[in-house]
């Protein structure tokens, strides 16, 4: 008599551990490591949209300190200061040149020289 051997092949059996070390755990991490730069770049966004507020509030009062420095140095108020406080008087008319010779330039520069030589 002929014996049917009866030979099951052996099936392959995923263990669960197998399946949570290649498959859940490294997905689990993609996921936590997703959520955690989603947070990360909301509290970027939120601070880069912090300092442009800032900038904003900088720039306005630069641009009020500029008015104010436009408004102490313009020059009708700084002639006014000129004549009531410090008593002193604009001359309206041009200012006189003074001509001066080259043998006077000459002379002054050797007075000048030999006093600090």
């Amino acid at each position: 008599m002929t014996e049917k051997i009866n030979r099951k092949q052996p099936k392959s059996k995923v263990s669960v551990s197998k399946l949570l070390i290649v498959i859940v755990f490294p997905l689990v991490t993609l996921i936590f490591g997703f959520l955690f730069l989603q947070t990360e770049i909301k509290f970027l966004y939120k601070e880069i949209y912090q300092k442009e507020k800032q900038l904003e509030i900088v720039q306005n009062q630069l641009e009020t300190n500029l008015v104010e420095v436009q408004k102490l140095s313009a020059e009708g108020r700084i002639v006014e200061i000129a004549k009531m406080r410090l008593g002193m008087v604009r001359i309206n008319n041009t200012v006189e040149n003074i001509f001066v010779n080259q043998l006077r330039i000459e002379q002054i520069k050797n007075i000048v020289d030999s006093k600090y030589e």
